[in-house]
């Protein structure tokens, strides 16, 4: 009977685990968020760990992601370093000073199709670059 027990109590643990580590979010796909009057976008490339990211789908910054640890990443490009932590809900947050006076923007991922996308050429792209500053 003890047997028995065991082996229920062990197979019970073992799908838990897999449950969980089967639910682990992944930084991977399109993230969105609007934040007075503006639309941010990321989107996350886990084949190569590059990002692009858009205001009001103008392209303002790319480069890369390395995972730290768990669900802790940094975020690296010519214009910008930070970090950001993946919630369990496939969600982060991120701060741009000019857009939000320092306040955290809840990026809410809506896709975790990963392919490359453009949203076409626009004139005043360096009026949203100058965002990031």
């Amino acid at each position: 009977m003890k047997k028995l027990t065991l082996t229920i109590l062990s197979i019970i643990i073992i799908l838990i685990l897999w449950r969980y580590s089967y639910m682990q979010p992944t930084l991977k796909g399109f993230y969105q968020s609007e934040v007075n009057g503006y639309h941010i976008q990321m989107l996350i490339r886990e084949d190569d760990n590059t990002f692009i990211e858009w205001i009001d789908n103008r392209e303002v910054d790319r480069g890369t992601y390395e995972k730290f640890e768990n669900n802790s990443y940094r975020i690296k490009s010519n214009k910008q370093s930070f970090e950001i932590i993946l919630n369990d809900n496939n969600s982060f947050e991120m701060i741009i000073n000019k857009l939000n006076e320092g306040k955290p923007i809840n990026m809410k991922n809506i896709s975790t199709d990963d392919y490359m996308i453009s949203f076409g050429k626009w004139d005043d792209v360096d009026e949203y670059i100058y965002l990031l500053d």
